[in-house]
């Protein structure tokens, strides 16, 4: 959870810095590695409307940065948390100025909030979806992590913000002296914040002497279906891909009452998670060559929440597959900078960020999520990170038969948070 990471910084700062290289997870720690105290939370108020602006903004995200990475990778499998790289945006929001700010505003959807508003309503959504997720027998873990080179003093009111909202620990590395060791030692808390499911978000050489600050955000589900399928009932069958033709992969299958709702070249389901409060919603469009693209790329905000709320219950006799999935999309600066957000990475106003306002800009952005879908329910985990540098310049009812490639969308049904969402093509 959110505040875990803020309690082992305070509890970690009064440890000797040898001591700390060993609390990690396998593999090595930079050395050295240190822990510094964060601020006092900040007292964030945050209104209704900023709320759910904050919700619709981050919804949005989401769903246009899905159409981005489906466009890219047409014929394969993609998943990734848009509340990862939703808050990650927050988290740099606080420290920025100029046409960045309005930028990363506009991105999120909260043009008119300030920048502590919006952290602020995004970090109580976090907390709402949290808590909607952790019931019954789901678990749902939420992590925020600032790593600062040795050396760099963050704006205190940047650093408030981002504690109030996030409650984010607060980690010193020596990027310059030990570019490598720094980076593993971010993999290794992000490995365990995701229990093993994500062991590499940076790669060894993604950071040096220009680095000054790295934000990660992190994401853990492990959701019992509210209705399990019988595994007795799962037998391989035929998946039509999006040329044509046919592999096998092992359906699951069940009959029951679900939330079903159909249209022009598309169905939509919800299979809900135990206690009601977190659902999977699987998007499929009709069978065919192009089908999947053309509902991805028609797909909005609005036209989400219009499918959703002409869901009604139903008879349905449901077969759907049972899948693993990893991905780590490339080359996600440049898909952001088509999202609008072009002036992050280039003469970037973010002097907002260090005490001596240090002209910075984000040089990578990285993302690495995995799902796996089974009878039992989902397992999923996802982790994405910014690092800053030195700027340079049915038979009984209706049929669901989840047998060619689909959209979907794991979500808190209360407060419409996104918190995985991909396509499956059976690639």
């Amino acid at each position: 959870m959110r505040r875990r990471a803020l309690l082992s910084t305070l509890i970690a700062a009064t440890l000797p810095a040898g001591l700390l290289a060993g609390c990690s997870s396998s593999g090595p720690a930079a050395t050295p590695v240190t822990f510094v105290t964060a601020q006092k939370a900040a007292d964030i108020t945050v209104s209704s409307a900023a709320y759910q602006q904050a919700a619709m903004g981050s919804e949005a995200f989401g769903l246009a940065l899905l159409r981005k990475l489906g466009d890219a990778t047409d014929e394969g499998n993609v998943v990734f948390s848009p509340q990862t790289l939703v808050d990650l945006l927050a988290m740099i929001l606080p420290g920025a100025t100029g046409q960045t700010a309005t930028q990363l505003s506009d991105a999120l959807g909260d043009a008119g909030l300030t920048a502590s508003s919006t952290a602020g309503a995004l970090g109580k959504l976090d907390a709402t979806t949290r808590a909607d997720a952790n019931q019954d027998s789901n678990t749902l873990d939420e992590s925020s992590d600032v790593w600062t080179a040795s050396g760099l003093k963050l704006a205190q009111n940047y650093l408030a913000t981002l504690d109030g909202a996030f409650g984010t620990g607060v980690h010193q590395a020596d990027f310059a002296g030990d570019p490598r060791g720094s980076a593993q030692a971010i993999d290794n808390l992000v490995s365990q914040e995701t229990h093993g499911y994500i062991p590499q978000l940076f790669g060894p050489d993604s950071f040096g002497a220009s680095t000054r600050l790295v934000l990660t955000d992190a994401d853990y589900l492990d959701a019992s279906w509210a209705s399990k399928f019988d595994p007795n009932e799962t037998i391989n069958s035929g998946f039509y891909l999006t040329d044509g033709s046919v592999t096998q992969v092992p359906m699951m299958s069940q009959t029951g009452r679900f939330k079903y709702a159909s249209g022009s070249g598309w169905q939509l389901l919800e299979m809900p998670y135990a206690g009601g409060k977190t659902a999977m919603d699987i998007l499929l469009p009709a069978k065919g060559s192009g089908t999947l693209s053309a509902l991805r790329d028609s797909l909005s905000a609005t036209s989400l929440n219009s499918m959703l709320s002409s869901m009604t219950e139903q008879n349905v006799t449901l077969t759907v597959p049972k899948f693993t999935t990893s991905y780590s999309p490339e080359g996600l600066v440049q898909t952001l900078s088509t999202l609008g957000l072009d002036r992050l990475f280039t003469n970037a106003d973010l002097t907002g960020i260090t005490a001596d306002h240090e002209p910075l800009d984000v040089n990578e952005v990285v993302e690495t999520a995995y799902v796996a879908v089974a009878e039992n329910g989902t397992v999923a985990a996802a982790a994405g990170g910014a690092a800053i540098a030195t700027s340079a310049r049915a038979a009984t009812g209706t049929a669901f038969d989840a047998d060619h490639p689909f959209l979907y969308l794991v979500r808190d049904v209360s407060t419409g948070q996104v918190l995985f969402a991909g396509q499956f093509t059976g690639r």
